[in-house]
């Protein structure tokens, strides 16, 4: 591996980066050093008792063993046995050692793209960690084998990676290091600006290095003889402290013959009858004492013999004052436990009626989960009755190629539903969006009739007027729900267009419902009569109104249920309103379809989020024409 490398200062980064191993000696706690048929004896045990980790690290002294002998194959051998232990307890320090003691062995077998894995594995790895000096190591260590594989501009890019973060750090040993990595890498990219570049920068950090270094050398040798002079001064201080002390003792001696001289005069002085005065005034004084110590003693005693006759007293206080304090409490004690008692076995008459309660009610839950599946599995079926009810949006794409259908049902089944009919020789299409009265199950029962009853109008009777269109699906609804028997006021609104290819025209009719439309970069609303599908008399007071546009210049439209814009959501829980949903459209319409129905499913789910649920179905059709 040493034969690749770049430089003779780029050998000393690579050294100083690269992980090999020092002097693989291990010895057991006995002092013996262990040989790898020890470690592998001593792993095989590990691995028995469960403890992998521990199995994994004498798996590692193995192969650190082997490498130290040169033996790289049995190394790999023992290194990727201690990778799967790692891997098994997700010991993610330990492989990412391995990984780089890998790709090192594999560098030395001249087996780079090997290396490369490894040592991109450790590096990912150090990320993870998130600890710099680490991840800049695996940069430099992965920059050399992407060197060696002439792969130099990815080096490069590992290179100026770990450079940022040793400018994070401001350490500048690696700063020179990678500088210095970089103007080597450059020149055999064949990049001579790049080069030159770094190569000054290298030569700039090196003497900041040298410097610093030379001026850490000169404070150390300014340090020592600070330390010696120190050292000196501590020493002549010292001395001076015992001289100082020798010359008090010596005028303390002078002192102390002194006041002997004086003692020796004055006793010379007194006379034998003060001497016996003294004598006798010295026995009078120890006669009083004794006396007033006899005295103390007397009194001391009688002291102790009250204390004594009080203290019993407390005591036969105190344990009268125990018994009767034991018998109350022995008393309520009893008392609790009667109480206790009566509450236990009125607790345990509870538990049995909750059980029972519970067991009756478990029979029930499971009877309503029954039925509860059989009705939604007849739901989910009549799912795909609806699904099959509903116009295949190959179709309408191949009519309108730039076209989407954003369809999203409230429950398992909508009361929203689309129509589509292509009119091929006439190169006609009718597009509705309708919104149903409620949703569920209701709402897709509606949705089927007049489903049924728009295949009859537009199919059958080849009507491709929106207005004759909406009057007989009004009829239809009427005659269908029998509503001058029943008082029934479900219907629909809706939004329906003809878009005529030939003539370029595109006719819109609405019950309730609008169309957005755009054109030279300004958005038209045409509001759609204020008359349901299947209102009551009263609110049918005139025709459904046709809006013709013309469609010879790029025109976007939109026909959609009312389930986006009423739908509550954001941080204040509040309606998207249709000022929100028109400038959303307008501002997506430029996107190609398929991008703008994506970002409607995305905006719906960020406006929603986790706090709230839909409250109806969503139904929104665009094209472009």
């Amino acid at each position: 591996m040493r034969n690749y490398l770049f430089s003779s200062f780029l050998f000393l980064v690579f050294l100083s980066f690269f992980v090999f191993p020092t002097k693989a000696q291990f010895v057991t706690n006995d002092g013996e050093r262990l040989t790898v048929e020890m470690c592998l004896e001593k792993s095989e045990g590990r691995k028995n008792q469960g403890d992998y980790r521990g199995a994994s690290d004498f798996l590692n002294k193995a192969a650190l063993i082997h490498w130290d002998k040169k033996e790289l194959r049995p190394a790999i051998t023992y290194f990727q046995k201690s990778l799967i232990f790692n891997q098994k307890v997700d010991n993610q320090s330990g492989m990412y050692g391995i990984y780089s003691n890998l790709a090192t062995i594999y560098a030395d077998l001249e087996k780079f793209d090997s290396a490369l894995i490894f040592f991109q594995r450790t590096l990912e790895g150090r990320k993870k960690q998130g600890i710099k000096e680490p991840i800049i190591s695996a940069q430099i260590n992965t920059a050399v084998v992407l060197n060696n594989l002439k792969r130099h501009d990815e080096a490069a890019k590992q290179l100026v990676d770990g450079l940022s973060l040793a400018k994070e750090s401001f350490d500048l040993e690696q700063m020179r290091s990678i500088y210095g990595m970089l103007a080597e890498t450059y020149e055999k990219a064949g990049n001579s600006e790049k080069t030159k570049e770094y190569f000054e920068l290298y030569r700039n950090f090196h003497e900041m290095s040298q410097q610093r270094k030379m001026a850490v050398v000169s404070a150390e040798a300014d340090k020592a003889r600070l330390q010696a002079a120190l050292a000196e001064t501590e020493k002549q201080r010292a001395e001076l402290e015992i001289a100082l002390k020798n010359t008090k003792l010596q005028e303390q001696e002078k002192n102390i013959e002194s006041k002997n001289d004086e003692l020796n005069k004055l006793e010379s002085n007194f006379t034998k009858q003060e001497l016996a005065y003294k004598v006798l005034q010295q026995e009078t004084d120890l006669q009083e004492a004794k006396f007033a110590q006899e005295q103390a003693e007397n009194e001391q005693k009688i002291a102790r013999q009250r204390l004594y006759i009080g203290g019993i007293a407390a005591i036969l206080l105190l344990a009268l004052v125990g018994i009767i304090f034991i018998y109350r409490s022995r008393q309520q004690k009893k008392r609790a436990n009667l109480e206790l008692q009566d509450k236990n076995d009125e607790i345990s008459f509870q538990q049995m009626h909750i059980m029972q309660q519970n067991h009756e009610l478990a029979k029930a839950v499971n009877e309503i989960e029954d039925k509860n599946h059989q009705i939604t599995s007849s739901i989910t079926y009549a799912k795909r009755i609806q699904e099959a009810m509903l116009p295949n949006i190959a179709n309408i794409q191949k009519a309108l190629p730039e076209s989407f259908v954003y369809f999203r049902p409230r429950d398992i089944v909508s009361g929203d539903f689309y129509f589509f009919h292509h009119f091929e020789e006439e190169q006609k299409v009718v597009l509705a969006a309708v919104d149903c009265t409620g949703h569920g199950v209701p709402g897709a029962f509606m949705s089927m009739i007049g489903n049924e009853i728009l295949s009859r109008i537009v199919a059958e009777n080849n009507i491709c007027s929106p207005a004759k269109i909406l009057t007989q699906l009004d009829k239809g609804i009427t005659t269908a729900l029998h509503k001058d028997e029943t008082n029934i006021h479900d219907g629909m609104d809706l939004a329906l267009v003809c878009i005529d290819k030939k003539n370029k025209t595109l006719t819109f009719a609405g019950a309730k419902n609008p169309i957005f439309y755009i054109q030279n970069n300004q958005l038209e609303v045409i509001k759609g009569d204020k008359m349901p599908i299947g209102g009551s008399e009263r609110e049918h007071k005139s025709e459904f109104t046709e809006h013709v546009i013309d469609i010879s210049i790029p025109t976007t439209f939109y026909i959609f249920s009312d389930g986006f814009q009423d739908q509550f959501g954001g941080e204040r829980g509040r309606k998207f309103m249709v000022k929100n949903f028109r400038e959303l459209l307008f501002d997506i319409h430029t996107e190609d379809t398929a991008e703008q129905k994506q970002i409607l499913y995305q905006t719906f789910k960020n406006w929603i989020g986790n706090e709230h649920k839909p409250i109806d179905d969503v139904l929104v059709i665009g094209g472009r024409v």
